[in-house]
């Protein structure tokens, strides 16, 4: 399937109101609507084609993102079923229409701080923020071009992992950390995930889970496993992670036990990004590499 390239029509809010014209504004407002009506009809179609195709993955959608975004990094989804995604170095957050790849609205955290931003996550109204190092960013959602104030957290795990990615659990209230790189020379082919528990502050608890890379690679001859993001299914409750550098997706249960493992489709130079939709869609994020940064959605197969 073709990417979407209608840069314009993604660009459309910012040059409206450059324009600043309530003529142009509102003849461009329409617009957008009627595209964004288009592509989410299109996207319906198509799920019901890949429903009745039982072939290997296909893309539903493949939206482009604009340059801001060429460091997209984790996503997270909203209860309206919409995305926050962020970027890599400055806690700038953007809300997108999955099912049609238009950016509908921007906040920052206050400052913005600045930092390695590894992943999202939404737990009730609360949205956490993560750096590598193990820092937590706890804030609320706020208007188009406007400043989130934030609480600050610090697992103090900095030194034994680089973080990469985080999700809440919310059956059992955990926060659910991966580690990208390990510290410790005897987990070096060990998947390491940290857990802990909310509310964060020096009552939470920490636990920490892991897990044999020769047991989540099945036939699959990945020597390394370096998750990049990780997500909930909001079906099953299991663990799905995308591994950038290995172009892998595993699947475990909250307690560690493999359910499929299996290559990411091709296409995916980096794929720093994981969500799952409620309604059975799989939303992959890549950084921009080759070309330019991307969403892609596909069916999500249970």
């Amino acid at each position: 399937m073709g990417r979407a390239r209608n840069l314009s029509l993604l660009f459309a809010l910012g040059l409206v109101t450059a324009a600043g014209c309530r003529n142009d504004r509102d003849a461009m407002a329409a617009q957008l609507q009627e595209v964004q009506a288009t592509r989410q009809k299109q996207l319906e179609s198509r799920l019901s084609a890949a429903d009745s195709n039982s072939g290997r993955a296909v893309p539903l959608a493949q939206w482009i993102m604009p340059a801001e975004l060429r460091e997209i990094s984790g996503l997270t989804l909203l209860a309206n079923g919409h995305l926050l995604a962020h970027d890599d170095e400055i806690g700038r957050i953007y809300e997108i229409d999955p099912k049609s790849g238009i950016i509908l609205r921007r906040f920052a955290l206050t400052g913005p701080p600045h930092g390695d931003f590894e992943g999202i996550t939404t737990a009730g109204q609360d949205i956490y923020l993560i750096q590598s190092h193990g820092v937590l960013f706890k804030f609320r959602q706020a208007e188009d071009g406007g400043d989130a104030p934030y609480e600050r957290y610090d697992t103090r795990l900095g030194k034994q992992c680089e973080f990469e990615g985080v999700a809440y659990d919310a059956d059992s209230s955990w926060l659910i950390l991966p580690c990208k790189k390990v510290a410790a020379k005897d987990l070096k082919h060990e998947v390491v995930i940290f857990r802990v528990s909310l509310p964060l502050g020096p009552a939470s608890q920490l636990t920490m889970l892991t897990l044999r890379v020769a047991d989540l690679a099945g036939s699959n001859a990945w020597k390394n496993l370096s998750p990049s993001d990780i997500t909930i299914d909001p079906a099953t409750g299991n663990y799905v992670f995308v591994a950038a550098q290995e172009k892998a997706l595993v699947v475990i249960t909250p307690a560690g036990a493999l359910v499929r493992s299996e290559p990411l489709p091709p296409g995916h130079d980096q794929a720093e990004g994981i969500a799952i939709t409620p309604d059975g869609i799989l939303i992959v994020s890549d950084e921009a590499t080759k070309g330019p940064a991307d969403i892609t959605l596909y069916r999500w197969r249970r």
